[in-house]
């Protein structure tokens, strides 16, 4: 795994420092693009609320799962 990957970030509408990783690492911008209509409403799953944050792709520097990964690997 590259030290530098996309995530997919969601953030707060009503607090733009609020922001989580909530799916990822994938390699290449265009896979977290083909995964971001499923995280979202993954996310929503896990929290209603989740489905009035705002979505985008970052490229990040961590090794660390989303919060989707990181629940799917301990749940």
């Amino acid at each position: 795994m590259n030290a530098e990957n996309f995530y997919i970030v969601a953030t707060a509408p009503n607090d733009p420092s609020l922001q989580v990783r909530i799916s990822g690492p994938y390699l290449t911008e265009q896979a977290a693009h083909a995964d971001l209509e499923a995280a979202i409403i993954e996310a929503a799953d896990i929290d209603p609320s989740a489905a009035k944050y705002n979505y985008t792709i970052s490229k990040v520097e961590s090794r660390k799962p989303g919060v989707i990964q990181h629940m799917a690997a301990h749940g």
